[in-house]
This record gives C-alpha cells, structure tokens and sequence, in this order.
C-alpha cells in the first residue's frame, strides 16, 4: 500500500486469471469518516487483504463508506460482504439497479444477455452464461445503496468530492472529482495504456460508445493534475490519453467500416472475428470463452454507432442481426 496523495491510498488487489491482472483499490483517510473505493472480486484472498488495510489504517465499519464507480463484478464483487460490515454504500441508481438484478442465477438479465448473445450471432460459439466473468465474480446478495447522483457532493477528510457522470463504460458510471485538489477518481473511464471494453448494453441504450466519447469530451476539459483510474497505470496528462482513445476508437471503426464492406452483410460475431486484438492468442478459435462475450460486446458497440452516424445498416432475419454498408 502507498499513499499516493496527502491521507489517500492505494493497494493493488490481484485479479486471477484475469487480464486487467489487478485493481486499483482507494482509501481516503479522515478524522470523521473515510471512504474506499469499489472492492475486487468476490474471492476470499481479496477480502483479506481489504481487512488488512483496515487494520492498518485503522478503519472502522461504523465511519467508513465504500464508493461503488460502477457495476462490474471486479469493482462491486464484495459489496454484499461490506454491507453487512456496516458500511454505507454509494452507487449510480442505473448501476446499482443493473448489479442487484444480477445476482439471482435465474434472473433474467442473464438470460437477456444469452439472448443477445444470439442475436450477435456468438451461438455458434456454443458460449455458457458460466463463462461470462460478471457472472462468475458477482455479489453474492443484492445491496442497500444509497444513490450517488452526478452534482451532488461527498465529503470525506479534507476533500470535497462532487459526484460526476461518466457514463459509456457502463450505463451508470460515475466518478469522483475534487477541483481543489483536482483529483478525479474515474474507475475504468480513463485507464493507462490499455483500452477500457466500450460493450452494447442494449438499444435502450443507444449509440453507447457515441455516449462513452461524450463522456470523454466532458473529462478532457477539467482540471486533473491527479487522475486515479482503477487498473494498473496512472495516467499523468488526462487529455494526452483521451486523445489516443479517440484515436483508438476510430481506428476500431475503420476497421469494421473495410470488414462491411468486403462482405455483403454480417453478423456481429463475425465482425469481432475479424477484429484485431491485443490477446495472446492464435485466433479466433483459441481465444477465450470469457474474452469472445467482451470482443462481441465491442464490436457490437461500434456497429451501433456506425449505424448512428448513417455509416452502416442493420437488419434481422431469424433471429440473428447482420450489418451492412451503406
């Protein structure tokens, strides 16, 4: 564990057999009341080693508040755990919602999301809702939260923390910013030298990765000197890396603009197949069950917002989606 600012920590907890490899896991310290930020995985080695850090900074239950930035099982894995310790817990009413309803083996958010899985054309990848990793790592109860609502403060120690909208990651992100200071705590918003999953949440949704870009925008105009992201590196000038997002992100959506246009029309799936992808792996074949539901999620993301800015269409036949070149 360093203190990577004055009364705030950071201690990596690993990730196994998971390529992000760690989270960065966040202590602010105060007199009054202290806050950690998101919780690794449901895993019994990570709970200790949380325990650990309270014994060390002398955090108590009954004073602390844990901040969930989003849903994903890697952020949110003890929620449950933490709640019956006594902490009161703050998260997005979208993610929140969105968390809780994944719980139950049998609700139908998963089955949505094998549904969907259909129709992105990954049955043929004959793909188990057990490999999906939330649902391998999620909480292990629903969760009492209290609503962190974008532009509405949280103060703990020294620091005024406004709550900030960063939705694209997921439907309900948000972060942490303190202008003072001008420290933002954005969890998988902003991750150094590798690329946050912008993944299709649904059409209700929308144009998803068009909104994460958004988001983006927003964040490349305020002040950070200290931006403290969830996964491995801290990124030092915010703008410089929001640049060689977007850059990203457009070289992804060329690259399924020329996968359109070499075929009449084609499925998601068949799209991420195509895809190039910074994994160990000899293709397609040989990549991992729990990677082929996030490259699909992707590419699908990007088909969508290809077919919002009129660069691609997309119809359905027999239950599966094929895109196309316009």
């Amino acid at each position: 564990m360093q203190e990577v600012y004055k009364n705030i920590y950071l201690k990596e907890l690993a990730l196994p057999n998971n390529p992000l490899r760690s989270l960065n896991f966040y202590i602010v310290k105060g007199e009054d009341r202290s806050m950690i930020i998101d919780t690794g995985f449901n895993l019994e080695e990570t709970k200790q080693e949380i325990l650990d850090v309270f014994r060390e900074l002398d955090l108590k239950p009954e004073n602390t508040i844990l901040f969930l930035t989003h849903l994903h099982s890697d952020h949110t894995g003890l929620a449950a755990y933490f709640q019956d310790m006594g902490l009161e817990i703050y998260m997005s009413e979208k993610d929140g919602t969105l968390m809780n309803n994944s719980v139950a083996q049998d609700n139908p958010r998963w089955e949505h999301i094998v549904e969907f899985g259909r129709l992105q054309g990954l049955h043929v990848d004959q793909l188990e809702i057990g490999d999906h990793p939330g649902f391998k790592f999620r909480p292990s109860a629903p969760i009492r939260f209290t609503n962190a609502v974008p532009g509405e403060f949280l103060s703990v120690g020294e620091y005024n923390f406004e709550i900030v909208d960063l939705k694209g990651h997921t439907p309900g992100i948000v972060g942490l910013y303190e202008r003072d200071h001008k420290i933002l705590f954005c969890g998988d918003h902003i991750l150094g030298k590798i690329t946050p999953n912008i993944t299709f949440w649904g059409f209700e949704y929308g144009d998803i990765l068009g909104t994460y870009l958004e988001s983006l925008a927003r964040t490349y105009d305020m002040d950070i000197d200290h931006l403290f992201s969830s996964h491995r590196f801290l990124v030092e000038d915010h703008r410089k890396r929001i640049e060689e997002l977007y850059a990203h992100h457009e070289h992804r959506l060329d690259e399924a603009r020329d996968i359109l246009k070499r075929a009449d029309r084609t499925t998601v799936r068949d799209v991420a197949r195509q895809l190039q992808w910074d994994i160990r792996s000899r293709g397609w074949d040989d990549f991992p069950a729990s990677q082929k539901w996030f490259a699909v999620g992707e590419a699908h993301s990007h088909l969508e917002h290809l077919r919002a800015i009129g660069d691609a269409e997309m119809e359905e036949e027999d239950g599966i989606l094929y895109y196309k070149s316009v």
